[in-house]
């Protein structure tokens, strides 16, 4: 879905998508299932985009649900994610000829938290697809409490204790218990 910028209103623009109903967050839940990734129900954004000409500042929230893999326990789950949403956009005369852009460019690199666009369209889905990815967590986990795996026998010890715990192992350091000062 791509937004024609002198269409918008000055300062607030309401906006309220989910995957049911717009063709954006349909295209990009298609995207996230081809990178892998297994939405359980629909997308939502709700939020606004805010024009100060000529900036813009997309904030809002996402939500969505996702099969995950536990790092702990490699059980899969589903993981509720709710995701603010806080986008600078900076919007570049299509005017200026090319150097000229590309001199502005590298002057504001700096500031990596700036989306720059060019042209009289905002393109939403890749600025959203980024963030539903950005939103999934580093290291997923089924619950906080999740014991994982025992690195011996490789039974998942939420569901079941194994006797490895209680053997003794044998290394080669053990010797130095027997020994006395």
């Amino acid at each position: 879905m791509k937004l024609v910028i002198s269409q918008l209103k000055p300062g607030e623009n309401p906006l309220e998508l989910t995957s049911t109903k717009d063709p954006i967050l349909q295209s990009v839940a298609t995207e996230l299932t081809q990178d892998g990734l297994t939405p359980q129900g629909p997308l939502q954004f709700t939020g606004s985009l805010h024009q100060h000409e000529p900036d813009y500042y997309l904030q809002g929230q996402l939500g969505w649900q996702v099969t995950q893999q536990c790092s702990r326990c490699a059980e899969e789950f589903v993981a509720s994610i709710q995701q603010q949403v806080q986008l600078a956009l900076a919007h570049i005369s299509s005017h200026k000829n090319p150097a000229e852009i590309a001199s502005q460019l590298e002057e504001e690199s700096e500031h990596l938290d700036v989306v720059y666009f060019q042209g009289n369209d905002l393109d939403l889905k890749p600025l959203l697809h980024e963030q539903f990815v950005l939103s999934l967590p580093f290291q997923a986990l089924c619950n906080e409490q999740c014991k994982g795996l025992c690195q011996h026998c490789g039974k998942n010890l939420n569901r079941q204790e194994c006797v490895c715990a209680n053997q003794p192992q044998l290394n080669p350091f053990s010797v130095l218990k027997t020994v006395t000062v």
